[in-house]
């Protein structure tokens, strides 16, 4: 099984290269035609709107033939409006999915905004959230699906606009877990949380950001993620594209 992954589209009704670049990084997943599912890390939009999640469903729509589409927000989106502007249209807000091989896809909100003073961009798991992630990961071979990573990575700048409790997020992920599969550093990066559980981080479709400046600077690296589930055994395999 083939799942494709994109993060921090960033879509605004102004901004024609941004959806410019969101469409190439989609054409270029159609153009593998060996997708089964496209997961949409979060950051759907730059500015919420019921507008611009309208276009959103446009792009995507017109441009992936994939029928199995689920996104998460991000600290950039606005949750309630994704359920009303995505309802009964193929891209589809759901707590889990179910893999054929029995892998349970987890969907992890970090949109909320942090109880304390953090900068823009920051999140928090809520506590609900964090006790059905660690029943859900000791009972199922499970990948965590989040916008924001769960460890800090990158620069220094980038560790402020994280997970405000997450430490409680990798306390609450059981080892047996496969992966946590995220966005938001705009920038590919993988590295272990604890024992043998991956972090997965997808480049952005919008643009990258250049994590060893000491401040914020875009760069104009774009990219996805694919992952091969192997529907016989437990494993699976990921590649990082860049367009």
């Amino acid at each position: 099984m083939k799942v494709y992954q994109i993060s921090d589209c960033h879509l605004s009704l102004i901004d024609k290269e941004i959806e410019a670049n969101l469409i190439r990084v989609l054409q270029h997943i159609e153009r593998q035609t060996d997708g089964d599912m496209l997961l949409i890390t979060g950051d759907l939009v730059c500015e919420p709107s019921i507008e611009v999640y309208l276009k959103f469903k446009a792009v995507i729509e017109a441009h992936v033939t994939m029928d199995r589409i689920y996104v998460i927000a991000g600290n950039h989106d606005d949750l309630s409006l994704m359920e009303q502007v995505f309802h009964h249209s193929k891209l589809q807000i759901k707590p889990k999915v179910t893999l054929d091989n029995g892998i349970e896809l987890l969907m992890l909100d970090s949109s909320l905004k942090p109880k304390g003073a953090m900068p823009l961009g920051a999140g928090r798991v809520s506590k609900q959230a964090l006790v059905q992630l660690e029943k859900d990961t000791r009972e199922h071979l499970s990948v965590v699906i989040v916008h924001h990573p769960v460890i800090n990575v990158g620069a220094q700048w980038f560790a402020h606009i994280g997970i405000e409790n997450h430490q409680a997020v990798i306390d609450a992920i059981h080892p047996q877990t496969l992966a946590v599969i995220s966005g938001h550093a705009h920038c590919y990066f993988n590295e272990n949380i604890k024992d043998s559980v991956q972090q997965i981080i997808c480049p952005a479709t919008s643009y990258g950001f250049n994590h060893d400046c000491d401040t914020y600077e875009r760069e104009p690296v774009i990219g996805y993620m694919g992952y091969w589930f192997n529907t016989e055994t437990a494993q699976f395999n990921h590649q990082v594209y860049f367009c």
